[in-house]
């Protein structure tokens, strides 16, 4: 009989311990990032959680289009349940309403999502009772983390077969030409209708320090602008315009706001004395476009972490022998790489990460734009908390031939000596 007895034991023991394990709250502290839905609208959407014990707090960001908000939140976790609901508005531009969330948190072999339903409420100033949308979020990906110094692995490691004449012709000509970085960022506005962001000047800056570190940018040919009004971002433009030459290679990098006007069928770039009220400081595409035509080099890339407008892209199969590569060398281009096309995209940029980590991890001497876009643009899709999909293709109306811009690798040059 005792051992009847010492086994109900047991078993009532394991039942209450499973049963208090489980009401456990997880931690999901941190940042989230992903959608919401309103109607069938889609809303990029981030929640910046702090939990103490059961209890949670922080703030909610949203956006969409020129819409945004940023609520204070107050709520509570149990086992993996949260509920909880704002209370205050820290700033709201168009449209937007207080509303509580019942969410549930999941983790799928360290993919970690939060999913339920944002609803109104009976309350004064929230959402009307029946109003109701889906909330999709999961935490960021991990960074891809510091640059390290350049080591005998960080330059070309892809040998050039000394039977490669077009590989080698290419890099002996490449290595006696310069490359130009044009790096712009832009995260503090002084308008207070439009939102701040946190990360541009960081996406930028390490960029560059890639593209120095990696590839043959040097210093004395690249430049950084953070946070610059209209006039600052014009008078670069008209530098390179006359520094640049015919054999030169450029890159030029925008991170910022970008806005699409649907009624001029036109994308815009927002500098830092923008005003959302009028756009007398708003860069067009058509103007971008123009600089980028008028500045003489054998080659223009322009990657853009905000919307520039989709419709001036069109992708193209990808070439990978160095007969290809010299071909698309040889005709002048001017390409665009961005982040998405007409929708808003995370400040937190997916697209940055995998594009800093593909150009850290190739190993080829010469690299196309083509080649890199594509070795990154399905990890952006997957990750990305909206869906964004990158664009590439040739900026209309501005002088592309058909070629395509060429990264060489650092230390390529003396493999070929």
């Amino acid at each position: 009989m005792k051992w009847y007895f010492r086994l109900v034991v047991l078993f009532v023991f394991v039942v209450f311990k499973n049963t208090l394990s489980l009401a456990q709250p997880v931690d999901i502290s941190g940042n989230w990032a992903g959608n919401s839905y309103f109607l069938g609208t889609r809303i990029f959407t981030e929640y910046d959680i702090n939990q103490r014990g059961a209890s949670i707090s922080g703030f909610i960001k949203t956006k969409n289009g020129t819409d945004s908000a940023k609520t204070k939140f107050e709520g509570t976790i149990k086992g993996s349940r949260i509920t909880l609901k704002g209370t205050e508005f820290v700033y709201k531009v168009g449209s937007a309403c207080l509303s509580k969330a019942e969410l549930t948190f999941s983790d799928n072999n360290g993919f970690t999502t939060l999913n339920g339903r944002w609803k109104g409420t009976l309350d004064l100033n929230t959402c009307p009772p029946g109003v109701s949308g889906r909330v999709e979020l999961s935490r960021p990906i991990p960074s891809v983390g510091p640059i390290a110094p350049p080591q005998a692995t960080d330059v070309a490691t892809d040998k050039v077969s000394p039977n490669d004449f077009e590989g080698t012709e290419l890099i002996k000509a490449l290595a006696e030409r310069k490359y130009y970085a044009l790096v712009i960022a832009v995260e503090d506005y002084e308008d207070q209708d439009i939102q701040d962001l946190d990360n541009p000047v960081d996406d930028a800056t390490g960029l560059l320090q890639v593209l120095n570190t990696y590839y043959t940018f040097d210093q004395e040919y690249t430049f950084v602008l953070k946070n610059p009004d209209r006039s600052q971002i014009i008078e670069a433009f008209d530098k390179l315009a006359t520094v640049v030459e015919e054999r030169d290679n450029v890159l030029i990098f925008f991170a910022g706001h970008g806005i699409w006007d649907e009624r001029l069928q036109q994308g815009f770039w927002l500098p830092s004395n923008a005003k959302m009220s009028s756009k007398a400081q708003w860069i067009s595409n058509s103007t971008i476009r123009d600089y980028i035509g008028g500045i003489r080099s054998k080659h223009t890339l322009l990657i853009a972490d905000a919307c520039f407008g989709g419709s001036i892209f069109k992708e193209r199969a990808v070439y990978n022998n160095s007969k290809a590569i010299l071909e698309m060398y040889r005709l002048p281009s001017r390409k665009a790489m961005t982040s998405g096309a007409l929708k808003t995209v995370p400040d937190k940029s997916v697209f940055i990460r995998y594009l800093n980590k593909n150009l850290q991890t190739n190993t080829r001497p010469l690299l196309s734009a083509e080649q890199l876009f594509q070795a990154f643009k399905i990890a952006v899709i997957n990750n990305s908390p909206n869906g964004q999909v990158p664009q590439y293709g040739p900026i209309g109306q501005a002088g592309d031939e058909g070629g395509d811009f060429i990264f060489l690798k650092k230390g390529a040059q003396q493999q070929v000596k």
